[in-house]
């Protein structure tokens, strides 16, 4: 979404049997991102149903794990890697908020998580994107 000036590092040492998980989550998360924008929204609230809401400190290392792995997450495919962050965290358990959104002048699309509303691992500081699409976790009803 967003062109990224160069990849970002970790500093993260991720075992065989946990790199294999990750790869196969930024997979998914690669299919995932090649869909409609409402069809991305349908499967990970879909996903997030039932999910605790996720720390600060698991976000963090999940994404970590993330950007050790795959240099494409860890340079300008910020899609990708927020849904594999989040796919990773619902395997877990946890579901920290997944979201999209676009700043105007000038313009600029980009993807994160977030937890407790601050964006985790990003850069920017909260508002500088305007949230279009936001997926949280939800408890299951019924």
């Amino acid at each position: 979404m967003t062109t990224a000036l160069g990849l970002e590092r970790s500093e993260i040492a991720v075992g065989f049997p946990r790199m294999v998980t990750v790869r196969v989550a930024v997979a998914v998360a690669r299919f995932l991102a090649a869909c409609k924008p409402v069809q991305i929204e349908r499967t990970l609230g879909i996903l997030a149903r039932g999910a605790k809401p996720a720390s600060a400190q698991h976000a963090t290392r999940i994404r970590k794990e993330v950007v050790a792995v795959s240099s494409r997450c860890a340079g300008q495919y910020c899609l990708q890697r927020a849904i594999a962050v989040v796919l990773l965290s619902r395997i877990e358990g946890v579901w920290p908020d997944w979201c999209a959104g676009a700043r105007i002048d000038p313009f600029m699309a980009h993807s994160w998580i977030e937890v407790d509303g601050a964006p985790v691992g990003e850069v920017f500081t909260n508002g500088f994107y305007a949230k279009m699409i936001t997926v949280t976790a939800r408890k299951e009803q019924g």
